[in-house]
Parts: structure tokens; C-alpha cells; sequence
């Protein structure tokens, strides 16, 4: 493993070499809404990574996680090549420490699966903040966010009516012979802008160096729309509608594991089929002479889910469960006001969603179905301010300040017993409340150098399925509610330097956390029944270093590179935490040839040591890795009636490597297989266009 450090370092010492010989073309800047606004990357004190347009082109066939964890501090958890959750600084968006929102507003009621109702051709953007948010995007922050920025029209709204951003494309993958296509037609024009996409993608079961992975189906349609009208010069107003539909197999997961791979009389089998979500969204934007910004948003989303399961094959009496999950239907919004002066900037936003789970009603072995689950409904309602001041010397201090006031509440069930009903009566209408607080700093050193520094809070308030969990189908097992359950906490330390000039950019950032109150769900019997209940048992401390550097070597030669170490310990127990990425990182070098005109080829490496500091009561070791892969791209410029072709090709995984990511799942009480974990696809061949009209 150390040599595979030792190449990410040394192309960076012979690439530099290569600077004094040659004219340079200096790194583009980049404009993020980390700060729940838009401002320069280099202006926030925060650890923030964004994957961009021409990154999302040019990995052909990526799902949305895959493009999340190539950057520093970032694991993939793979479920599929469609899906997967993420993990971030030591903690799972699947176990809701790591929300996503979407052109920044929050997407709730799937963490398990979220990711799969998005295809990066949809994408404009990622924007990933790493390390904690809550201090301005509230509950559920813990290891960062994820901001999906979607695309829009582009050109001039205030010309003539004209044809924008319309293309076909269509991308295959050899591995799961698969296919994504997407049409998108846009127009601008007399102050309106509109962009629809329509999107089909299809995948078969993925081949791998030990054999097909059963269950690995998807079949994916979606419909997104946004269109704008823009008046007066500097407002806008904003409708996004979307409508996506999926149906795909579960593996990989906590949910799906160990997989229909796995040996017989072990296996188990979860088809999604489908999930379904609606969403629609009314957005306004104003400027008032670049000194008062204006932000504000309302949306609705529905979220349906049918998950047909056979539970492992003699482990239990039902054959087959059918879970029909009704919701959530989340009402939010966001109104934000940001001010720029001379020297301080002051942003100000009151933000709110409203959660109403419906149901969720089963069947066994095709039954009639009943509801396993009360109504829930939970409200969060939150005012932050943040405070940004640029002294003469180019420092910048900011400090933020963020209140929630959390109401979580359920519809009482008449069929309960007594005892039960008391349980439930007890954790209704919780109300909960929790001010989260932080600063940062980017002060300049010398040259090119600042040192960067952060402290925050964060925290996580119960959900609703963790205050009135999922009531029990049999008398073996029983869910019990919790009223004294306790807001999740926690304390960040970040600090570092940057490096910046006009050919290179690099961070080295330290961190260090403490975190307490930590639920999870425990279990004990009782009287020949399991219960099951959420409790705070646990208290951790996750220590880490990200380093990554972006290199423009020549005009037309770029070398990119990053490693991450992160460490965790449960306080309580004095163990290593599970779900903790080893050492591991990425390599990657994209030239432009001047003989070959609108082209690129790059090569990337992917690799992770050895994990073997595990809790081996949760966990076993997983073998390192190193994965090349190779991508090559050409456009063809104007080609009769079209305005451009491009062609992109790729070879992933280019020496067929057995191998699953560091942190896919794994039940070790069953025996491993190429499910139990989840192993990566083989040798994958990719080849895509897109014609531009």
C-alpha cells in the first residue's frame, strides 16, 4: 500500500517538473452554494468538494454515489450499478447523518435508496460539504451534506426565442449490458428559459470475476422540468416539476443482505418494485444591485414504495412479505436574505419541512394486507444567520448561528393493548428544540498559503420511525417506542492549509470529533419474544486527514489526486467503529492532445489499503485495492443539421479485479459470497455520444 501512496505523491514532484518548461493555462474558479449561497470555494472556511459538469460527461454510465466518493473523506456503499448510499468522515447517509438535498432544498424518506430516483444526466453539479453542516442546514449533518444542483437552460432569456442545451444522448456499459439515455429539449427566449429531460435507463444482473450477481436488475423512467421567467432585470421566478419511476433489485445493503448470491439456505431476495417519486417546486431569485440577494423556495415530494421480500430460505415462516410504504409527503421551503457590504456579509434564512409518513401496509405470502405502522408526522422548523468579514489582509471570519424547534407526533393505534397504548401515549407530540453554533477562519500565511480553521456543532433529532417505530406482523417480536430518546450531538475541530496559485490548488485538512448520544436500535427477549428499541448507548470519537490537489501541469495536462485516513472509536466500548474507510484514495491524469483536437484521454486510479482495525464482533478485514480505468473522448464539432457530436469511450476496472469497496455491507453471520459483500463489477467496456441540436 505504501507504494501506491508513493504514486500519488511522486506524480506530483515529476509532474511539477514539467511547469518551469512550459506556458501554463490557469484552473478555473468554483462557485458553490455550500454557504446556502453562491460565493467562491476559495471564500469558505469549510472542507467543500464538487464534482462537475465535464466529470459527470466523461464517467460514462457512473451512478450518482460512484461520482460522490471520488472525493476525499468519501465511501461508497454499493448497492448495484445504479445505486448505493455514501459515507462521509465515518458516518451513512443510509442512518440519516448525511442528508442530501436537491438544488438545495431537503429530500427525505428514502436514505436507503435516495439515490437510485436521480441519473447523473439530470446533474449540473455535486457540491459536497464534508465535516458538519447543522449550523446551516440543521438536523441530520453529522458527516456533511450533499447538494444535487439540477440542470437549467443556459443562453440569453432576454434575446430572441432560440433553441438551448438540446441534445440526445445515449451511453452503454458491457457489464450489465446496460443503457442510459436522455432527451433534453431546452429553449430561451423574451425573458423565459425551459428545460425538459426525458430519461430511460436498463441494466441486467452485472457480471463480476466470480460470476453474475443475481438481483441486480433496474429499470428506470423519469420526467424533469424547470422553467423560469425572468423580469426586472435581476428576479426570477422558478418551476421544477419531476416525476421518476424505478424498479430494481436490492442488494448490498443492511436491508438487502446477504444477497440471492450467497450460499443456498442463506439467501434472500428484495425487489423494489417500483419507487415512485412526485415533486414540484416553485422557486424565486432577486437581486438588488449585488448588495441585497434574495432566495426562497416551496416544494412538495411523494415518495411511494412496493418492496416485494423473501426473507432467507428456513430462517422464517413467511415464504414471501410485501411491504406497500405510503410516503413520506414532505412540505418545505426555505426563504433566505443575504446582504454584502464593504467588509461583512450577512446571509439570514428561516427554512421548514413537514413530514406526514401515511402508512405502511404488508401482506404475507399474498395474504391481505394490514398496517404495520402508525401515522407520523414530524415538523421542523428553523431560523440560522451567518456572519462573514473580510479583513484588509484578505482573512475572512465567519460565524454561524442556527435554531431548530422539532415537533414529532403519531396517530394512536385503537388496537393496541393497554400497556402498549401507555408506551405510545408517553413519546406522542415530542417536542424537541437545539441551537447549533459554529466559526471559521481562512487566514493568508504567505505566497499562496492560508490556514484554514473550523469549529461546529452538530446534532440529529430522532426520526419519527425511531420515536414510534414500525409496529410487529407476529407474536415473536415486538417494537417498542421510546419518549426518553435524546438528540444525537456533536463537536468538530477542523484545521489545515490551502494552497492556491494559477496552475494549483491543494488542501490538507485535520479533523477531530466527539459525538454522543448516538441511537441505535437494540434488541433483548423476553417471555419467547424479541423486543426491539431505540436507544442512546453510544459515544464515539472519529479523528481523520484529507489531502487533495488539483494540478494543471501543462495547458493541456491536468493531474488530480487525494488520500484519506480516518479513524473512529466507540468511547464506551474503547472498539474501533464499523463502517470506518481504511486508508484509501484516488489517482487520476487527463491530457488533451494538440494533435488531436476537442479530445482527452484520462487514466484513474482507484485503491484502499487493507481494513483491518475492526470491531470483529460487527465486522471482518477486507483486502485492499488498486483499479484502473481508462476514458477517452472526441467531439466531432458541427455535423450537418447538428451543432456538435461528441463520442466518449471507457474501460473500467481495466485487469478485472475481484474486489468489494472497503465499507459494502457485510452480515458476518452468514457465509461470504459475491453478495455477502457486494462485489464491485469486472472489466465494464462503456461507449456513449451525445448530438447536440
Amino acid at each position: 500500500m505504501q507504494r501506491k501512496i508513493a504514486l500519488s505523491l511522486a506524480l506530483v514532484g515529476v509532474l511539477a517538473a514539467a511547469q518551469d518548461e512550459v506556458g501554463l493555462k490557469s484552473l478555473e474558479g468554483v462557485t458553490v452554494t455550500a454557504q446556502r449561497s453562491s460565493q467562491s470555494v476559495d471564500e469558505i472556511s469549510k472542507s467543500v468538494s464538487v464534482v462537475d459538469k465535464e466529470t459527470i460527461e466523461r464517467k460514462l454510465g457512473k451512478s450518482v454515489p460512484e461520482l460522490i466518493s471520488e472525493a476525499p473523506g468519501v465511501s461508497i456503499v454499493n448497492e448495484g450499478m445504479d445505486s448505493g448510499t455514501v459515507n462521509v468522515r465515518g458516518f451513512s447517509s443510509s442512518d440519516y447523518r448525511v442528508p442530501m438535498f436537491v438544488d438545495g432544498l431537503r429530500f427525505r424518506g428514502r436514505p436507503a435508496f435516495e439515490y437510485s430516483i436521480f441519473t447523473p444526466d439530470q446533474i449540473e453539479r455535486i457540491e459536497i460539504i464534508r465535516g458538519p453542516a447543522s449550523t446551516l442546514y440543521g438536523t441530520d449533518a453529522f458527516g456533511g451534506i450533499v447538494n444535487l444542483v439540477t440542470k437549467r437552460a443556459s443562453g440569453d432569456v432576454h434575446g430572441d426565442w432560440a433553441l438551448s442545451d438540446t441534445y440526445l444522448s445515449t451511453q452503454y456499459q458491457s457489464a450489465n449490458k446496460g443503457v442510459q439515455n436522455r432527451l433534453q429539449l431546452g429553449v430561451v427566449g423574451h425573458g423565459f428559459d425551459a428545460l425538459l429531460g426525458l430519461n430511460y435507463k436498463h441494466g441486467k444482473d452485472y457480471d463480476t470475476p466470480a460470476g453474475k450477481i443475481p438481483n441486480t436488475r433496474y429499470n428506470y423512467r423519469s420526467l424533469d422540468f424547470k422553467g423560469g421567467y425572468s423580469f426586472a432585470d435581476f428576479h426570477r421566478l422558478e418551476l421544477v416539476t419531476r416525476y421518476t419511476e424505478s424498479e430494481r433489485g436490492v442488494v448490498g445493503t443492511a436491508v438487502g443482505a446477504p444477497g440471492t448470491a450467497n450460499a443456498r439456505g442463506f439467501q434472500k431476495y428484495i425487489k423494489e418494485a417500483p419507487l415512485r417519486e412526485k415533486y414540484v417546486a416553485l422557486n424565486y431569485e432577486g437581486n438588488v444591485n449585488d448588495k441585497f440577494l434574495l432566495d426562497s423556495s416551496l416544494y412538495y415530494r411523494e415518495l411511494y414504495t412496493h418492496l416485494n421480500i423473501r426473507p432467507y430460505i428456513g430462517s422464517f415462516s413467511p415464504r414471501q412479505v410485501d411491504n406497500y410504504v405510503n410516503g413520506p409527503k414532505v412540505y418545505g421551503g426555505k426563504f433566505i436574505g443575504k446582504f454584502v457590504g464593504d467588509n461583512l456579509t450577512q446571509t439570514y434564512g428561516v427554512d421548514f419541512y413537514y413530514e406526514d409518513w401515511d402508512s405502511v401496509y404488508q401482506s404475507v405470502n399474498n395474504g391481505p394486507r394490514f398496517r404495520n405502522r402508525l401515522r407520523t408526522k414530524q415538523l421542523d422548523v428553523a431560523g440560522f444567520g451567518l456572519l462573514e468579514y473580510a479583513f484588509s489582509n484578505d482573512a475572512i471570519l465567519s460565524a454561524n448561528l442556527r435554531y431548530d424547534r422539532i415537533k414529532t407526533s403519531f396517530d394512536m393505534d385503537s388496537s393496541m393493548s393497554p400497556a402498549v397504548k401507555a408506551l405510545y401515549e408517553n413519546a406522542n407530540d415530542r417536542k424537541d428544540g437545539r441551537a447549533s453554533y459554529g466559526l471559521g477562519l481562512i487566514y493568508p500565511i504567505i505566497g499562496g498559503f492560508e490556514f484554514v480553521g473550523n469549529f461546529s456543532t452538530s446534532f440529529r433529532a430522532p426520526m419519527s420511525g425511531e420515536v414510534a417505530p414500525i409496529l410487529t406482523f407476529s407474536g415473536s417480536e415486538a417494537y417498542l417506542p421510546n419518549p426518553d430518546l435524546n438528540i444525537e450531538k456533536g463537536v468538530t475541530y477542523e484545521a489545515g492549509l490551502r494552497y492556491t496559485d494559477k496552475a494549483l490548488r491543494s488542501n490538507l485538512i485535520f479533523y477531530t470529533g466527539d459525538y454522543k448520544d448516538l441511537i441505535v436500535e437494540r434488541n433483548w427477549q423476553s417471555g419467547g419474544v424479541t423486543y426491539y428499541q431505540s436507544q442512546n448507548v453510544n459515544r464515539a470519537k472519529i479523528s481523520g486527514a484529507e489531502f487533495d490537489l488539483a494540478y494543471k501541469i501543462l495547458s493541456n495536462l491536468e493531474l488530480k489526486t487525494n488520500i484519506a485516513y480516518t479513524r473512529g472509536k466507540n468511547k464506551q466500548t474503547g472498539k474501533p467503529l464499523p463502517e470506518i474507510a481504511p486508508l484509501s484514495g484516488r489517482v487520476a491524469v487527463s491530457y488533451s492532445p494538440e494533435f488531436l483536437a476537442n479530445s482527452y484521454i484520462e487514466y484513474s486510479g482507484d485503491w484502499a489499503a487493507r481494513k483491518t482495525r475492526i470491531d470483529d464482533s460487527v465486522e471482518r478485514e477486507r483486502a485492499g485495492y488498486f483499479v484502473h480505468n481508462l476514458y477517452f473522448g472526441k467531439s466531432l464539432g458541427k455535423l450537418g443539421f447538428l451543432k456538435d457530436f461528441s463520442l466518449n469511450f471507457g474501460v473500467e476496472n481495466i485487469f478485472d479485479k475481484e474486489y468489494a469497496p472497503s465499507l459494502s455491507y457485510e452480515l458476518i453471520s452468514q457465509p461470504k459470497s459475491a453478495s455477502n459483500p457486494l462485489i464491485n463489477p469486472g472489466r465494464n467496456f462503456k461507449l456513449g455520444f451525445k448530438a447536440s441540436f
